[in-house]
């Protein structure tokens, strides 16, 4: 019978020479997520583009699109054509408005109201600023077609939400 406490445990150096590579391995992963959480954390947020086809002022509209003023339940208010007519280029004339006094910036997007396919979008509009024209992000028909117009407003300095509207209305054929 041996005595287990007199006995010796060799180690190989091969044992050495796999526990290092495994040990760095495990380092450059815990490296590696330090980094994702870090990077992902201080990630900079991009604002929305301003639209490249907004106008400083009010827009005036033909009295046939129906140019009103909508107040929100969030304390800013816009302009927009109640009636909106598709151009035979696809776009269609919007007259979105974002009155001076307003203190977000403003968007809209318009989709159809069946499957949410989304027909214009526009960029980003400040106080005092207006869209006319959006120009189809797909093909349209030609025929009058439920859309949901939803309006999405960003607070000036930080961007976050200052609250959305959204209005059903219907595209007009041209």
């Amino acid at each position: 019978m041996t005595n287990k406490s007199n006995r010796q445990i060799y180690h190989s150096s091969s044992d050495k020479k796999r526990l290092i590579p495994g040990l760095i391995v495990i380092i450059l992963i815990l490296l590696g997520c330090v980094a994702a959480v870090f990077l992902s954390t201080n990630k900079k947020y991009r604002p929305p583009e301003l639209d490249p086809n907004r106008s400083a002022g009010t827009p005036h509209p033909e009295d046939n699109y129906l140019y009103e003023t909508v107040n929100t339940d969030y304390g800013y208010s816009f302009g927009i054509a109640a009636n909106l007519y598709q151009q035979k280029d696809g776009s269609v004339n919007v007259f979105l408005s974002n009155p001076a006094e307003n203190t977000v910036s403003l968007m809209c997007e318009i989709k159809d109201a069946a499957d949410k396919t989304v027909y214009y979008r526009c960029g980003r509009i400040n106080p005092g600023e207006y869209v006319e024209k959006l120009s189809p992000s797909t093909v349209i028909k030609n025929e009058a077609t439920p859309v949901v117009v939803k309006i999405y407003a960003f607070e000036a300095e930080d961007y976050t939400s200052a609250g959305s509207v959204e209005l059903k209305l219907v595209l007009q054929p041209w």
